[in-house]
């Protein structure tokens, strides 16, 4: 099987463009660097981070919102991870590509 490099057919891709599809949401940058299966997987995990089942239950407290912004960064914590692998993945592969 023919490395990309070795492939002529295959077009360069950007790995900052890349990395900022996979910024917009998780998945864009895979599909901008052709990794179907892996955008589909990227997307999908994102929407279940983003939109758990059980909603963003956070109570907000006016009067401590330091407490609140605690409880939100936690409840939003694995879209964040999700998002930043999505992001660090899409720009190793489209350098990888264009190496």
């Amino acid at each position: 099987m023919p490395s990309d490099q070795t492939n002529p057919s295959i077009k360069r891709r950007s790995p900052i463009l890349a990395a900022f599809l996979s910024g917009i949401f998780p998945g864009f940058g895979q599909f901008y660097n052709r990794e179907r299966r892996k955008a589909v997987l990227f997307f999908g995990a994102g929407i279940v981070a983003a939109f758990p089942f059980g909603g963003l239950d956070v109570d907000i407290d006016l009067n401590d919102p330091a407490a609140a912004m605690d409880k939100l960064l936690l409840a939003t914590l694995p879209f964040l991870v999700i998002a930043l692998w999505s992001v660090v993945d899409a720009y190793r592969r489209a350098k990888r590509a264009t190496n």
